[in-house]
């Protein structure tokens, strides 16, 4: 349920986002931006999103894109858990496979038939999913979840966040230190910055990053968050473009 709703949020945000163009060197780019922090790495994130047709596909169709994705990412054997939902409006295929000890793929397709009052036609989204430990395949993995999705006549709005910990609490003078040494790496030359008693959320606009989206009047290509985790006493940091498309 919770990805779910993280799922709701990150349609939502790309429904605003125009398609984006895959680069290995953005990506290289959040992974140095990590490092110029002197955060534990933790966690590789790549999410690629799209409507792929205006059909309403049965169980069968929706496989063989899946299958198709599959080959791609080299992962036809892999599969460890498939899941499916059906109703009179929707369908959801629901795949997950192991690519390798600590990376995994997750392949979500669903089918609707929508209100009238959004579309009369139905529709197909396509979800590619990657994460892993290994923030060296970042680039790779976001190139291959790109190529899935334009495979299947999607348009690509690819985002990418890697994640790193701290030991403790950070307080509000290494945080600030934090993201400085982010904006000074990746020439951030504005931000506008959101904080509660948990979480500290900024985003901001890179020259470096060649992505953005519109947020009202604003273009933004770098999301940054932090926020302590009592439970394992670190504090995690999250490094997104053009956003963070996962919960933190």
């Amino acid at each position: 349920m919770r990805f779910i709703k993280s799922l709701v949020a990150v349609i939502l945000i790309m429904m605003m986002t125009p398609g984006i163009t895959f680069s290995q060197e953005q990506e290289q780019f959040l992974v140095g931006a990590l490092k110029a922090t002197g955060a534990e790495p933790e966690m590789m994130d790549v999410v690629d999103w799209s409507v792929i047709n205006r059909e309403f596909l049965d169980f069968s169709q929706m496989k063989k894109c899946r299958d198709e994705i599959l080959e791609i990412f080299d992962a036809k054997e892999k599969i460890f858990d498939e899941t499916q939902e059906n109703s009179e409006r929707y369908r959801i295929l629901n795949t997950v496979a192991k690519l390798d000890s600590e990376t995994f793929l997750q392949i979500i397709l669903q089918s609707v038939h929508l209100p009238e009052e959004y579309e009369k036609e139905p529709q197909t989204y396509l979800v590619v999913n990657v994460s892993g430990k290994n923030l060296d395949k970042v680039a790779d993995c976001g190139r291959k979840a790109q190529e899935a999705v334009i495979s299947l006549k999607g348009k690509s709005k690819i985002t990418s966040c890697v994640t790193g910990s701290f030991n403790g609490k950070l307080d509000k003078a290494k945080q600030k230190q934090v993201l400085e040494n982010i904006c000074d790496y990746l020439n951030i030359s504005y931000t506008t910055k959101m904080q509660d008693e948990y979480t500290l959320n900024l985003m901001g606009y890179s020259p470096l990053l060649t992505e953005d989206i519109q947020i009202l009047d604003k273009t933004y290509n770098i999301n940054i968050a932090m926020r302590y985790n009592l439970e394992d006493d670190k504090t995690y940091i999250w490094i997104g473009t053009p956003v963070i498309s996962l919960e933190h």
